[in-house]
């Protein structure tokens, strides 16, 4: 298998990339309720076509997460799993996020207060904690017992909430829409079955084909859906999700740059594979622009490939400043929201689910708006940084 020719370790340049990229989330999810702030610094609304750096956020975090595949197979690969295997670890891993995702949606709209027997944010703190129970990387001397029976306490928390939970329609939760990590979970389920099918190569290149040729196959099948209508439940559900083959595509950009930068069989063809990958996904993303409208809220192609285009330009600025020069100093500020992403994104929810419950703002009148409420954004990001690397340091650690 050509994969085994990268090493199972922790890529630096990785890291950073990672810990940016949670950073500016955190930091222009808060700003999303600051108003009089520049549009730049907004999502642009789903008919405007056009993408600001906050559109690229979440595909910048599509793309780490296919960077990443190749590193987490190996590791597996090396520990003796088999293929099976580890796609059974990607189901339940997928599976994990869009359970987390479809929560977090259900948590923050959607909900009939008056018909609940828990205030909106005691629900959310308590599925935070469930979250937590469920998948906190436990000390490695605790016991196998121990770590089970929280787990199962967890998943019971989980589905008591669940019961507990009235829509404004008078129902129980539902899939309103998959939520950011749901969107990552469905998206890095399609793109690790077609890269553990690639792994099955005679070569590095070959490789490397198939994983561009999925690329271009999920950007097309986008389109084929996009024109068809139809009464079949199976077929309209995946029509109706087929922004997730876009994102799919984002996140096996990811795994095939990843190749290219990482991979000791293509090492002496480095610096043109990565120039070619440039060069081929920023064409693409013009053409598609010429039939596709550039929307992040559809998930477009054109949106898709000008975001694996401009990943792959941060990436490898990052990798020329960490890998090839050796300015890692820096590095250091983004360490926790690298080893720590997924407490990172989820800490402000519980944060303001906390204060929420306690019946005061965390966010002084001050600085809902301008200047002000950038600055504030900016130092809440800085903050909960600094706050997972407090509890990352105590052994409190999210691991799918």
């Amino acid at each position: 298998m050509s994969q085994l020719a990268i090493a199972a370790r922790r890529v630096l340049a990785i890291d950073v990339f990672r810990g940016i990229t949670i950073l500016t989330m955190v930091f222009v999810n808060e700003l999303a309720g600051v108003t009089n702030v520049p549009g730049w610094m907004k999502h642009l609304p789903a008919d405007v076509d056009g993408m600001t750096f906050v559109d690229l956020v979440f595909p910048a975090f599509l793309f780490i997460v296919g960077m990443s595949i190749p590193f987490a197979t190996a590791a597996r690969l090396n520990k003796g799993a088999t293929l099976p295997g580890i796609f059974n670890h990607v189901l339940i891993r997928s599976l994990s996020l869009i359970v987390i995702g479809v929560f977090m949606v259900n948590s923050a709209a959607g909900f009939n207060q008056s018909a609940m027997a828990l205030p909106i944010s005691a629900w959310t703190l308590l599925m935070y904690g469930a979250v937590l129970l469920i998948w906190c990387q436990y000390p490695k001397q605790a016991s196998r017992l121990a770590t089970t029976a929280l787990r199962l306490l967890g998943v019971a928390l989980l589905i008591t909430l669940w019961a507990l939970y009235r829509s404004s329609d008078g129902g129980s939760m539902s899939p309103q829409w998959w939520g950011i990590l749901g969107l990552i979970g469905w998206a890095y389920f399609l793109a690790s079955a077609v890269y553990l099918l690639a792994l099955n190569a005679t070569s590095a290149t070959t490789h490397v084909a198939i994983l561009a040729g999925a690329v271009i196959a999920f950007i097309g099948l986008y389109f084929l859906l996009g024109a068809i209508n139809s009464d079949s439940a199976a077929l309209g559900f995946v029509i109706e999700n087929n922004r997730n083959h876009t994102h799919a595509a984002i996140v096996l950009a990811g795994a095939l740059l990843s190749t290219l930068f990482y991979n000791a069989q293509l090492s002496a063809l480095k610096l043109r594979s990565v120039a070619a990958f440039s060069i081929v996904s920023g064409l693409l993303a013009l053409a598609s622009w010429q039939v596709s409208p550039i929307s992040k809220i559809w998930a477009t192609p054109s949106w898709a490939l000008f975001s694996i285009f401009f990943c792959g330009v941060i990436f490898s600025v990052t990798y020329w400043l960490v890998d090839v020069r050796g300015h890692t100093r820096w590095c250091q500020l983004f360490a926790p929201a690298a080893a720590n992403p997924l407490l990172v994104y989820i800490l402000p929810s519980i944060l303001i689910a906390a204060v929420s419950l306690a019946g005061v703002s965390y966010r002084p009148a001050i600085f809902d708006a301008g200047l002000a409420g950038i600055a504030w954004s900016l130092a809440f990001a800085f903050v909960m940084m600094g706050i997972t690397a407090l509890l990352t340091r105590a052994g409190v650690k999210l691991k799918l």
